[in-house]
């Protein structure tokens, strides 16, 4: 007894027999190669079919038989169902795809009775049958860390039926490259819901603020505008680079030498086409000031030549001319209270630890008390450019997504280790990423930030999704595009019109042996760019490849449709904007007899409350404004602005004591 427990011999050590209990049939059909064990399942099941054809293949898959097994197959095709012969045809192929069980091992389809993840983003679906034969979708699951990129082509519907459909689920903040505006119109009723709106449109007279200068705290913010306004050109880099050493170095120093009213980029841009008089005294300044990095710039620009100093400055008047737009200037000349990454994101953040200690999910609710929606803290950012618009505004997006990200990175790094230090936290609670909408990515140019937030910010909770039109366009302007992809945890593919983005997904699908012993690929070039997949993507994630199916477009999708009309006239469908940021009024002396009037200015800081700023300045700032409320006069309003009030949170209408969330109760896989 002693000797048997010491080397394995007691009965209590014996291994258990995986098959006891098993039939020889079904120790059969587990060992088989997938392909082949549905085919005899097939075989086996066809209503058509006599048994007979059942024993035959299993006594020829038993010894091993394999091209008798083939010739059998052959024989029995014709007589199964048309449904049976159908699949087997593929069979091998088919293998391939992951399977409902791989699907929902890995968190991609929803278990019977579990509520959706908060973070979770509906990709697709897949169509399937409950057991008394309704139809049913299992929703195909994005959630948890990492990023997303999806390749499809212009006019192929990603904004249709992905980014509109997201941005109305899910209820975390957001960030969203708005290229046409259409995000903007069919959603933001529904963000309202979930925070505050900001919509940024140059030339639209309802535009938020930005001024790209308020986030410059220092030397290193300096530097990160420079290069995200200096958009790489050349292929000597000693050019972008000097370009970008001065940029750096006149932005610090318009911080530090210039009064609030006059730090944006508009001064920048004014420094860049000085007269020459001018220039040298701001060169005079720069060596005399206390600041050793602005002493070194002075002297870095008054001993470079003439010609270079004119060669750097052209091509940074080339590639700023937009900020001097009219347009641009009275949209970043002053930032929207509120709008600040960290304002968000700590209210965000405030309000997601309130619901953990609550012990309820974040974001909205229906105070059934107050008879009325509580608005949740996640705010929503859209950028909206016309395509047509892209090109000669890249420098301007480019620094609007780049400093939001570069934000958001810092603050959610510091915001979780603030959360750590909470005893009164839950362990675990529900929470969700701050997501960006990258669309039309590489329009933007190479950003290096992007790279570096890929590889680095999944476990930020931050979360990029990137849009290019194929993989050409991607290669061209990013040289790690590879790595790039790799970082990407989700990849979806649909409707290719170019051999080589088809190509690449062939070939990350791979090739599969098929029942007959040949090779093929899982999906071909041509069949991806057919009509074989116009309604299908190819999703890779989790190490699983993925064929689900695309939902209709948000205006042909009637269900879609039909919930937003109920939504609207159960919630309401205002959009509660924020207090319009304005310029210092130039106000006329008052009467030494009467005491002057307070000035109100939603800009201006309690320490800057003295400031009368530069009148000229002012002059110019107001003159650019009236004339752009002149040039959109009787342009439809969007949106009603609420410039009353404290900037809070609004009230809502009372709705229905259920808000539906869509979907309100998830199809499970068990179903």
């Amino acid at each position: 007894m002693v000797f048997g427990k010491l080397f394995g011999g007691g009965k209590k050590d014996r291994p258990v027999d995986p098959d006891a209990g098993k039939s020889h049939l079904r120790i059969l059909v587990e060992t088989l190669d997938p392909a082949w064990r549905e085919a005899f399942v097939m075989v086996a099941n066809d209503p058509q079919l006599d048994s007979v054809y059942r024993d035959i293949l299993y006594r020829q898959l038993a010894q091993g038989q394999i091209e008798e097994a083939r010739t059998t197959l052959r024989q029995v095709i014709p007589m199964m169902t048309k449904a049976n012969r159908d699949r087997i045809q593929h069979l091998g192929q088919a293998q391939a795809w992951a399977s409902d069980d791989d699907l929902l091992r890995a968190g991609i389809f929803s278990h019977k009775g579990t509520a959706f993840p908060v973070d979770y983003l509906e990709l697709g679906y897949m169509p399937r049958q409950r057991s008394n034969g309704e139809p049913v979708r299992l929703p195909v699951m994005f959630h948890g860390e990492g990023h997303l990129l999806t390749v499809a082509p212009t006019g192929s519907g990603k904004g249709q039926r992905f980014i509109l459909r997201t941005l109305l689920e899910f209820e975390g903040p957001v960030v969203v490259l708005d290229p046409k505006g259409e995000n903007y119109r069919e959603t933001a009723w529904r963000r309202d819901l979930y925070g505050q709106v900001y919509k940024w449109a140059p030339g639209e007279p309802d535009s938020d603020c930005y001024n790209p200068l308020d986030r410059v705290k220092g030397w290193d913010d300096a530097r990160l505008l420079a290069e995200l306004l200096v958009v790489p050109q050349s292929k000597e880099p000693f050019w972008d680079d000097a370009a970008r050493d001065l940029l750096t170095g006149l932005i610090f120093y318009v911080m530090h030498r210039r009064p609030r009213e006059r730090r944006n980029m508009r001064e920048v841009c004014r420094l860049l086409a000085a007269s020459k008089a001018d220039f040298d005294a701001m060169v005079e300044d720069l060596q005399g000031s206390d600041d050793e990095r602005l002493q070194e710039l002075g002297n870095i620009i008054e001993t470079q030549s003439e010609a270079l100093r004119a060669s750097i400055t052209t091509t940074l008047r080339t590639q700023l001319a937009v900020w001097r737009s009219d347009d641009v200037v009275a949209v970043t000349s002053s930032s929207t209270p509120g709008w600040s990454v960290e304002t968000i994101l700590r209210e965000d953040n405030s309000w997601v630890m309130q619901a953990a200690k609550a012990g309820r999910p974040p974001g909205w609710y229906y105070d059934e008390a107050a008879e009325e929606a509580q608005v949740g803290r996640a705010a929503s950012i859209y950028l909206i450019v016309s395509p047509e618009k892209m090109s000669s505004m890249r420098t301007v997006l480019r620094v609007m997504l780049g400093q939001h990200l570069s934000e958001a990175i810092r603050v959610r790094r510091m915001l979780d280790e603030e959360n750590a230090t909470d005893a009164d936290l839950p362990k675990s609670y529900p929470n969700w990423p701050m997501t960006f909408y990258f669309d039309e990515m590489p329009q933007l140019g190479y950003m290096r930030i992007i790279e570096d937030a890929v590889a680095i910010t999944r476990s930020y909770r931050i979360r990029l999704w990137l849009f290019t039109q194929d993989m050409a366009q991607l290669k061209e302007v990013y040289q790690k595009w590879e790595s790039l992809i790799a970082n990407c945890r989700c990849q979806v593919y649909f409707r290719p019109n170019d051999q080589t983005t088809a190509e690449h997904v062939a070939n990350r699908l791979g090739k599969r042996k098929d029942l007959w012993g040949g090779e093929d690929w899982v999906a071909s070039p041509q069949q991806l760019m057919g009509p074989e997949f116009r309604e299908d993507c190819v999703i890779i994630q989790d190490g699983l490849t993925i064929r689900a199916r695309m939902f209709k477009p948000y205006y042909a999708d009637e269900d879609l449709q039909d919930w937003v009309v109920e939504q609207k006239n159960k919630l309401g469908d205002e959009i509660h904007r924020a207090p319009r940021p304005g310029p210092t009024p130039v106000m006329d002396p008052a009467p030494e007899d009467e005491e002057p009037e307070a000035e109100a200015s939603v800009t201006a800081s309690p320490e800057d409350a003295d400031l009368q700023g530069d009148a000229d300045y002012q002059a110019e700032l107001a003159a650019l404004q009236a004339r752009m409320r002149a040039r959109k006069a009787g342009a439809p309003e969007a949106t009603k602005n609420a410039d009353e009030g404290d900037g809070g949170a609004p009230e809502r209408p009372a709705g229905s004591s259920e808000p539906l969330r869509r979907p309100p109760t998830p199809p499970s896989f068990d179903e």
